[in-house]
């Protein structure tokens, strides 16, 4: 098969029919369904709190608001309130309502000159537009709020969207300008002595550690992280944080510390309902047991993990949710699945700009390919494969492909 005739496979062009996630996650219970769950699982595979139960608590409040007057008036109480108002719109992923409340807000701060409102505002835009893909409308906006902030003289501000610039460009797997931009953010906020963003800041350099095979680097800079988060009772910093540092502890086979750190973060993101570092963690520990050879584990993990993915449109969570089921099923020797689960996953990370979740795509379908005996196949996806974690610096995924594509010669 030629390498555009397995991208269109790949992209399901010449499948007949896909499958349906919940029919197939629910095949995958089948096979456990008299077990009883680890009760190191039983805190994270509890269903999170509904979004729209929050989100009817939040408009409720408005309305109360508004029936006192204290929202409406047209006047810069109102710019304080839509701040606060965006920003749990945010946080419970209503992403739609967060960016029409912050661009209303952002209409009153010019209207009164708010300028330390307004260099808030667009930064919180720009993240918004960032989890949307659109980057060249996020870069603008996050650019316009540097400038304000540089222009007022605020440190920790410079330091909170220079980060936010870094964690653009990382989301494009633009990986030199995100590792310049975090060290920007961490030296700002050291000199605005802010513990928050330094917290926030060594976070996301451990992370681009990790994807360079900097474990130990990583691991400090983790634990770094959690004790600044801690410092400033940020809760839903500690529970992301935790999340991350259980993830390179997985890469490095610590099982035991790994999983420890998810449950950390689990029962944190929980009683601060951070439903996408729940999510994430869900999938984490699917990743975890399957990694350890449990793979009846995998679907109640993945199946909550996809839930929350979906209401809150987070494509990039739905695409690695579908990667792993694939893998699931490549262990299943159920490869026409196997195959679909990885077609979709590749689909959505193109879509959103993934090129790192597309570079983890296509090794696992070389995997798969070998394991079905598709020498040839395989080989040309792990060549796509290790192209681009090569381009994108991701040294200990390059090398581990690059062992892979030495055993077919």
């Amino acid at each position: 098969m030629t390498r555009n005739e397995r991208l269109k496979v790949l992209s399901g062009t010449e499948l007949s029919e896909k499958p349906n996630i919940d029919v197939l996650i629910e095949g995958l219970q089948e096979v456990r369904k008299d077990a009883q769950l680890e009760d190191i699982l039983s805190s994270a595979l509890s269903a999170p709190l509904p979004t729209e139960q929050r989100l009817q608590q939040i408009e409720s409040a408005l309305e109360t608001f508004k029936s006192l007057g204290l929202f409406g008036g047209g006047d810069q109480r109102d710019i304080h309130m839509l701040r606060s108002l965006g920003r749990a719109y945010e946080q419970l992923s209503h992403l739609d309502k967060a960016f029409e409340t912050y661009n209303t807000a952002l209409e009153l701060s010019e209207r009164y000159t708010d300028y330390p409102a307004r260099a808030e505002l667009l930064g919180w835009k720009g993240r918004v537009l960032s989890k949307w893909s659109r980057w060249e409308e996020a870069h603008a906006s996050l650019e316009e709020s540097a400038t304000l902030y540089r222009q007022l003289d605020d440190l920790k501000g410079q330091a909170s969207v220079t980060r936010m610039i870094g964690v653009l460009y990382s989301r494009q797997s633009d990986f030199e300008p995100a590792q310049t931009a975090y060290e920007q953010a961490l030296e700002l906020a050291e000199k605005a002595d802010s513990r928050r963003e330094v917290a926030a800041a060594n976070n996301n350099l451990a992370i681009l550690a990790t994807i360079r095979g900097d474990k130990e680097a990583a691991i400090i800079r983790y634990e770094a992280s959690i004790a600044a988060y801690e410092e400033v009772d940020d809760q839903r910093g500690v529970a992301s944080a935790y999340h991350n540092l259980g993830m390179t502890q997985a890469d490095i086979k610590d099982f035991t510390s790994a999983m420890d750190s998810y449950e950390k973060g689990f029962e944190v993101a929980r009683k601060v309902d951070h439903l996408v570092c729940m999510a994430n963690i869900h999938l984490s520990m699917a990743e975890l047991m399957l990694e350890m050879g449990n793979s009846m584990m995998v679907p109640f993990c993945c199946s909550r993990a996809l839930d929350i993915y979906k209401k809150t449109g987070n494509q990039s969570g739905e695409a690695d949710t579908y990667r792993l089921l694939g893998n699931t099923f490549t262990l299943r020797r159920d490869w026409e699945s196997a195959q679909q689960l990885f077609a979709d996953s590749l689909s959505l990370n193109i879509k959103c700009g993934n090129r790192l979740g597309a570079a983890e795509v296509e090794r696992d379908t070389g995997k798969m390919l070998i394991a079905r005996g598709h020498r040839e196949e395989a080989k040309a996806s792990l060549e796509s494969a290790h192209d681009a974690f090569k381009t994108l610096g991701a040294e200990a995924d390059e090398a581990e492909v690059a062992e892979l594509l030495a055993t077919l010669g």
